[in-house]
């Protein structure tokens, strides 16, 4: 430690850290939560869909195949129902696709 550098805080008790890292630990299982129904809804879809991101209520799907983007598209809005039932609010607003750059089309 430098010299007139403040001490860190040294934890008394557990809570004292769970309140520090209670945030952090919230958006952690709301993401591995948001994991697992993912995998459950989509199945075999998983190897088509793959999720990027999720930022501001928006969830970012990478699509490899133009048919699967369109089927996305199509169970887009069921797909928002069946996620946000697992949280005590809805948290998932909306779903993008984003293209995956090994995209293939077969039009």
């Amino acid at each position: 430690m430098k010299i007139g550098a403040k001490p860190r805080k040294i934890w008394n008790k557990s809570s004292e850290l769970n309140d520090k890292y209670n945030r952090l630990n919230k958006q952690l299982s709301r993401l591995i939560l948001l994991d697992h129904v993912w995998n459950e809804l989509v199945g075999e879809k998983e190897k088509f869909w793959k999720l990027s991101s999720v930022q501001k209520g928006v969830l970012y799907v990478e699509v490899k195949l133009s048919v699967a983007r369109n089927e996305l598209i199509a169970r887009r809005e069921t797909l928002l129902k069946e996620i946000n039932k697992h949280f005590d609010r809805p948290w998932i607003t909306k779903i993008e696709i984003v293209k995956s750059l090994g995209v293939k089309s077969h039009e």
